[in-house]
This record gives C-alpha cells, sequence and structure tokens, in this order.
C-alpha cells in the first residue's frame, strides 16, 4: 500500500521570518530590477562601512581601514564594475558558443542549438547587458518567492531522514 504523503506547514518564527525575508527580496527583484542591485550594492556598502568603523574603534585599525575602503568603493564604483564584469562575461561566452559551434556544426542545429544560445546571450551581454540583468532579477525574484513557499511547507524537497 502507498504512503499517503501529508503536507505539513511550518510556522515556527524562524521560518516565517525567513519566509518573509525571500518574499520580500523576491518582490523587490521582479518590481525594481536591476534597480534592486543598486539598493545592494549601497546596503552592502554601507554595512562594511559601518563594520569596519566599529572594528577601528575596537583597535583593530588596518582591517577597519580595508573594510571601509571597500564599501565605499563598492558604493562609488559599485555599477562601473559590475558594468565591466558583465562585458567580459559577454565576451567569453561569445567565445565559447563559437568555439563549441565549430566543435559540433556539422552534427545538425540541434547539436548546434547549445553553442547559438551561448552567443545569442553574449552578445546581449555586450550589447545590453543591463536588459539582461533585469531579465536575471525577475527569474531570481520568482525563485526568491517560490523559496519563501517552500518556507512554509517545511521544504518538502528536501529529503526525509
Amino acid at each position: 500500500m502507498a504512503k499517503k504523503s501529508t503536507i505539513k506547514f511550518d510556522f515556527s518564527t524562524n521560518a516565517l521570518i525567513t519566509c518573509a525575508i525571500y518574499a520580500i527580496i523576491g518582490v523587490l527583484l521582479i518590481v525594481l530590477k536591476s534597480g534592486s542591485l543598486g539598493i545592494l550594492m549601497t546596503a552592502v556598502g554601507a554595512l562594511l562601512i559601518v563594520l569596519g568603523v566599529l572594528d577601528a574603534v575596537k583597535g583593530d585599525v588596518v582591517k577597519g581601514v580595508i573594510e571601509a575602503l571597500i564599501g565605499v568603493a563598492i558604493i562609488v564604483f559599485g555599477w562601473l564594475i559590475a558594468g565591466i564584469v558583465l562585458l567580459v562575461f559577454g565576451v567569453l561566452l561569445i567565445i565559447k558558443g563559437v568555439l563549441d559551434l565549430l566543435k559540433v556544426y556539422k552534427k545538425g542545429f540541434m547539436a548546434s542549438l547549445s553553442s547559438i544560445v551561448t552567443i545569442v546571450i553574449g552578445v546581449i551581454l555586450v550589447i545590453s547587458k543591463f536588459a539582461l540583468i533585469d531579465l536575471f532579477c525577475i527569474i531570481a525574484g520568482v525563485i526568491f518567492i517560490i523559496n519563501a513557499v517552500l518556507t512554509l511547507f517545511g521544504n518538502p524537497l528536501k529529503k526525509k531522514k
């Protein structure tokens, strides 16, 4: 006889807080798209500055100064660094796609499809990297919302012991 599965909701404080955080992050990613990354970079930068000041006050001046400088760099240069990384990543994807395409082009269209998709994503990153970031943010937002729901179910995807 087959086991009947029952869904158990997890309404513990920890699960509710985790669910709320996932849901808020998911909604922000979907609504604000790449704008949410600016908020995240500012928050991380500010946090590093505060941690740096606290470490400096506690006596670890070198560590504190380094943390604070990294925080300032993230706030000031965050989008520039992100843009450069995305540009390099796009070029690398194009190169990888072309090399893969050269290996499989005689095997037909279906064998070449993955290479073509890689090249297209690379070109989009080079030409309009922030449009692709918006798409990735929406996908990540949906994943966060799914995680929020799974948290309330006690994460049924985990293996039972």
